[in-house]
């Protein structure tokens, strides 16, 4: 059989190169753009769990997606939040994102976020956020080199200078000033959300409950689990769209595969009649079929998962702020689903190979 297989896709190499490219393509959709939605959302949820925040409060239909919130938490309620037993700082934050930069921009008090563990890590430069000051991270700064400590950098139509350069763990790449943010925004006296760190000794899970009870109709998050804060994320259409790519790269498996296997059992019509004239039972006919789909779905998984490795470097070389997730799991679970696709997209050629009659197909020009 193995060679029998072979020697059909050698006679047709074009036709087996096709199949192989759709295949890859498949997969290669499941593991870039899969990648970049999972590895973009893992990275953003895990710089907020770096923050070493225990709670972060906000308005009950707020997202944990910053940039879908606006400015409606009082600012005052800080001192409030301070007054209760076992914490021991509170970070007030004002988001916005920037649609001329594509980055979500932090508004903060510099004094009480360093309060916090995940503190901004200054590499470069000075630590000064006030007037018209940015601080901005690593990989923010590899993506603009022409950014350095002293430059201008332009942010919501307002001219501010770089202070300084931190490190990479910070939840988001750029930082303002907060009272220069809320002037920007028009929204004195308001933030997004804010950041409660509870006091070393103290019982966090006792101190969860008695900021719902003092503060009712908020809403507050544990900040310090990743798993916590992606079970309440509300993400618009995430989940239809990783099921929508999976299911686009499947069917195109399966419909080039159905295509050129159904094709390929007109051409060997004859042949297959000879091999049954000659004794060849359904099954055999079936795993000659099955067998060169196997080949040929196997080589396009395995070029679609190299292909997709060098495009995952390419993509992180050229964008550093982009990340792209690709763990062992994903991959093995983009191969399981090319192979299957491609499997379906066999079955009912190789179905009508096995029920053809030997008379016919002989006589078949």
């Amino acid at each position: 059989m193995e060679s029998i297989v072979a020697a059909n896709m050698r006679s047709r190499p074009t036709r087996a190169m096709i199949s192989i490219l759709a295949v890859a393509i498949g997969v290669i959709m499941m593991l870039i753009i899969g990648g970049i939605v999972s590895g973009t959302l893992n990275d953003y949820l895990g710089r907020i769990v770096g923050v070493g925040a225990d709670f972060m409060i906000q308005q009950s239909n707020a997202s944990v997606f910053f940039a879908l919130n606006t400015a409606a938490l009082p600012q005052k309620l800080d001192q409030k939040i301070k007054e209760i037993p076992g914490v021991e700082a509170v970070a007030p934050v004002l988001s916005n994102f920037s649609t001329a930069n594509f980055s979500l921009i932090f508004g903060i008090d510099l004094a009480s976020y360093n309060e916090l563990p995940g503190r901004l890590q200054i590499m470069d430069g000075r630590e000064s956020l006030a007037g018209d000051e940015v601080i901005i991270d690593e990989l923010y700064a590899k993506d603009h080199p022409e950014l350095r400590p002293g430059s201008a950098l332009t942010l919501l139509n307002h001219t501010f200078t770089v202070s300084g350069i931190c490190r990479q763990n910070s939840v988001v790449r750029i930082f303002v000033p907060l009272k220069t943010l809320q002037q920007l925004n028009e929204s004195s006296g308001k933030v997004t959300f804010m950041f409660i760190k509870a006091a070393r000794g103290a019982d966090v899970r006792g101190l969860g409950d008695a900021l719902k009870r003092a503060f009712p109709g908020y809403l507050f998050r544990d900040a310090n689990d990743m798993a916590t804060l992606l079970a309440g994320a509300r993400m618009p259409m995430y989940r239809q769209f990783r099921i929508a790519v999976v299911a686009i790269s499947m069917l195109l498996s399966f419909m080039v595969v159905l295509v050129a296997m159904y094709s390929t059992i007109f051409e060997r019509t004859r042949e297959i009649g000879i091999l049954k004239s000659m004794g060849a039972s359904r099954r055999f006919i079936v795993g000659m079929i099955l067998k060169e789909t196997v080949i040929i779905s196997g080589l396009g998984v395995l070029f679609g998962i190299g292909i997709s490795l060098l495009a995952r470097k390419a993509i992180v070389t050229a964008f550093p702020t982009l990340q792209v997730s690709m763990s062992l799991a994903e991959v093995m679970i983009a191969c399981a689903l090319g192979l299957i696709g491609s499997a379906l997209g066999a079955l009912y050629p190789a179905y009508k190979a096995a029920r053809m009659d030997p008379v016919k197909a002989l006589a078949y020009e």
